[in-house]
């Protein structure tokens, strides 16, 4: 469901179009060059790009809590563009696996039931939507948090063992953070929001203050552990927002949940595709990071499954969060927005541009709920039923997204590197004419250093130094040239770089 279109490719293609899934997979890359112990990439935080600017991992995600499910593939000997294609593999299994953990361990869902609804938080279409930012795949050390949750809030979990999944949650909000700061910062959004929710149920409320109670030491011990272990990603990530900024309100605004946010699958959905014609959808702004939809079908179920099941407190604390998030993540007509609250008043959200991508994260509950309804039909003797909505379920998920052809991307890569002579210190890249976008050939510069293990002033990232002029970096005539020229000029003065030693490359592309 998830990787259809690069497995019948026989491995050819890649999701994505040669943006930001190229970028993930750079910083992943670098991320193993700096194990292996690369001279060109001794300083993790120190990527060879927009050189010589320090410190620019941290512009984007590091990766770092998923950069070891790439690195045992180089090390087994993969090609990067291989093990970059087997590094998704991995993750999306580790989603499925994690899940139906959760749902079998966690929920007390039947087996059936629980494969199903794994599959639909592994490969649910809001999520393949947004395959073309890779970095968004990694979801599994958040359902670990959750389900260590929910054990640490049973009442026969002993001291001794909620010492145990204490451990488990802290270490899993860690790890989320280190492998993306969206879901790191949606995992502690939600589980405040969680908790302030349970504050309104008197068993609910009950358990919180109980759990408290007993496993509260091991919480904060760890809870201190973790802190500590955060201090460095937290670091750099401050030293990169004070030289570029945080991000204002109207970078988000755009990407703010509408009301048709939640019902939109996008015009490549199996079932749905034709609702991408519909003015509804069609006219919503930054339209690519709105197909949050689920499908009719599984939206009713796992409604369903959730209501039928709200004596148990999980799916009343589901359903309440739910709730709430879709009450002040939507933006109502006038341009009202309570998300304006949150952005401005909680640590943290200010970071969150693409607020609409919550919406991958209520496949967690979406999944909890058609497992509980499959599980009553199964129980009620209907397994055949139960099967029937649930193979019509995930194909409503069923997504022909974009991808890439892996060979002409690298292709254009060697093409790069071939341009850079052995004697040079670093390089720039600003072709003369071409028909791809600019960021194309920032890209295939970076991916350039690599081959010749020479810094490059090109770039590409969520943000950019300051000074750093080069976008757009293709030459198109001549005000466009001398703006380059001075653009460079400026960056080497500004960084105590010698002109003359930076190698140009500005031939046009290869095609």
């Amino acid at each position: 469901m998830a990787h259809h279109a690069v497995l019948l490719s026989g491995l050819r293609v890649t999701h994505g179009d040669e943006g930001d899934a190229r970028f993930v997979h750079y910083v992943l890359e670098h991320g193993f060059r700096y194990l292996r112990g690369d001279a060109a990439h001794a300083r993790f935080w120190d990527a060879p790009m927009f050189h010589p600017a320090a410190n620019t991992i941290a512009y984007s995600d590091p990766l770092q809590g998923v950069l070891p499910l790439y690195a045992v593939w180089r090390a087994v000997g993969m090609s990067p563009d291989r093990a970059f294609q087997f590094w998704a593999f991995t993750v999306t299994s580790l989603n499925f696996l994690s899940a139906l953990w959760l749902l079998r361990k966690g929920v007390g869902a039947s087996w059936g039931a629980a494969m199903v609804g794994a599959v639909l938080f592994a490969a649910g279409s809001s999520r393949i939507n947004q395959a073309n930012h890779p970095q968004l795949l990694p979801q599994f050390y958040s359902v670990l948090a959750v389900g260590a949750l929910l054990a640490l809030a049973r009442p026969e979990t002993s001291r001794r063992a909620g010492a145990g999944w204490a451990t488990l949650l802290v270490a899993a909000c860690v790890a989320q953070l280190y492998a993306g700061f969206y879901w790191g910062w949606f995992l502690g959004f939600f589980l405040a929001l969680t908790a302030l929710v349970a504050l309104g149920f008197p068993d609910t409320r009950a358990k919180l203050f109980q759990g408290l109670r007993t496993h509260g030491p091991a919480l904060l011990l760890w809870g201190v552990v973790g802190v500590v272990a955060l201090l460095p990603l937290v670091q750099h990530s401050l030293a990169a927002a004070r030289e570029v900024g945080l991000r204002s309100f109207g970078e988000a605004e755009g990407m703010v949940p509408r009301f048709a946010t939640w019902f939109h699958m996008g015009d490549t959905n199996w079932l749905y595709g034709w609702t991408g014609r519909l003015k509804t959808f069609a006219r919503i702004p930054v339209e690519g990071e709105h197909r949050m939809g689920l499908g009719v079908l599984t939206l009713v179920l796992a409604g369903a499954g959730l209501w039928h099941a709200r004596q148990r407190p999980v799916a009343r604390l589901l359903m309440g969060v739910v709730l709430v998030t879709v009450l002040i993540a939507t933006r109502y007509r006038g341009g009202l927005m309570p998300w304006w609250l949150v952005f401005h008043g909680v640590p943290g959200a200010n970071a969150v541009r693409a607020v609409c991508r919550m919406g991958v994260w209520m496949l967690l509950p979406a999944s909890v709920g058609l497992a509980l309804f499959l599980s009553r039909q199964a129980r009620e003797g209907k397994a055949w039923v139960a099967a029937l909505l649930g193979s019509v379920c995930l194909l409503e998920q069923g997504q022909s997204g974009s991808t890439f052809d892996v060979a002409a991307a690298r292709a254009d890569v060697q093409w790069v590197a071939g341009q850079v002579g052995s004697g040079c210190q670093s390089f720039l890249y600003s072709p003369a004419g071409g028909n791809e976008p600019s960021w194309k050939y920032q890209i295939d510069a970076m991916w350039a250093s690599f081959e010749r293990g020479v810094p490059t002033l090109n770039g590409y990232s969520g943000n950019a130094p300051p000074g750093w002029a080069l976008e757009p970096v293709i030459r198109a005539d001549a005000a466009s040239s001398a703006r380059l020229d001075e653009a460079v000029r400026a960056w080497a003065r500004a960084r105590g770089l010698d002109v003359s030693s930076i190698c140009r490359i500005e031939t046009p592309p290869p095609h």
